[in-house]
């Protein structure tokens, strides 16, 4: 097994995104991985798990870093300029340019078929962007997937408060200002990324399992094979697999399944998960 960290690969608007190549043998499939809220290439470690098995049964893995990595960051620029990114100032929408690049990172290693895979809100990430794209790959893994909205409208007790700050900072011209509480008790997160994420109805909001909405004309409009799965001991947003199956309308190939005894990162399930997903790649092939 081959594992190189590419650190060459920019977005059309010039962020230099490090990823790692778990490298197969044969350049057939490739999976690419993107992270969820605040992660990093360096965490998930179910994801590493994955990569090895993968590699060494014939399939690529490609993890990418985002440009939503971590509460804070400075990603190099193209220009040899930092830009301030992380999930503090990230907008959701521009994840299409950070999934572009790795697939054609993907296709300049010699894969000639992809996986989307995504964990958490990488998962939203993906479904929007097959909604825009439409790209031709074999088939989305969403692991834990989440109702974004409706987590944040039952953890923040002052939602509203704060999606009237975000909108009245970003109408003054101010859309970069941090708004003045945490949000979720541990981060902050400036006022345009509130409002981008958390407003009802917009495109992050596009998993209402929890919120009532019948915002789910992103996740119907996916026409190709979807392996999804949660830890049992996750919290309740994450276990309505019944639920996607059932609005999954186009799909006519949905795999779910819970996870037994473990959480959100499937810490001492990693070996399963992997396994999990080897074997309905290997029924796609």
């Amino acid at each position: 097994m081959k594992v190189e960290f590419i650190n060459d690969a920019y977005t059309n608007d010039g962020l230099r995104l490090p990823m790692i190549h778990f490298e197969s043998d044969k350049k057939d499939i490739c999976v690419i991985f993107i992270h969820g809220m605040c992660q990093t290439i360096l965490d998930n470690y179910f994801a590493s798990v994955c990569g090895g098995l993968l590699s060494k049964n014939s399939i690529g893995f490609l993890y990418e870093h985002n440009r939503g990595h971590s509460i804070e960051n400075d990603i190099l620029m193209k220009d040899g300029f930092y830009k301030r990114c992380g999930c503090m100032y990230e907008i959701f929408e521009d994840c299409i340019l950070d999934i572009d690049l790795a697939i054609e990172k993907s296709k300049e290693l010699g894969y000639k078929k992809f996986i989307l895979m995504g964990h958490s809100y990488g998962c939203n990430k993906l479904i929007y962007y097959y909604y825009k794209k439409h790209p031709n790959i074999l088939g989305l893994v969403l692991a834990s997937a989440p109702d974004m909205v409706g987590l944040q409208l039952l953890r923040q007790s002052d939602y509203e408060e704060l999606i009237n700050e975000a909108k009245n900072n970003i109408d003054k011209g101010n859309a970069t200002k941090i708004l003045s509480n945490l949000v979720e008790d541990y981060m902050y997160m400036s006022s345009q990324t509130y409002y981008n994420w958390f407003k009802k109805d917009l495109n992050l909001d596009n998993l209402p399992v929890m919120a009532n909405s019948d915002n789910w004309f992103q996740f119907e409009s996916i026409d190709i094979p979807i392996l999804t799965f949660s830890g049992s001991e996750e919290t309740d947003n994450y276990l309505h697999l019944d639920l996607l199956k059932d609005k999954a309308k186009n799909c006519n190939n949905f795999k779910y399944k819970i996870i037994n005894k473990t959480n959100h990162f499937y810490v001492g399930k990693e070996k399963e998960v992997s396994s999990l997903i080897f074997e309905w790649i290997n029924d796609l092939r």
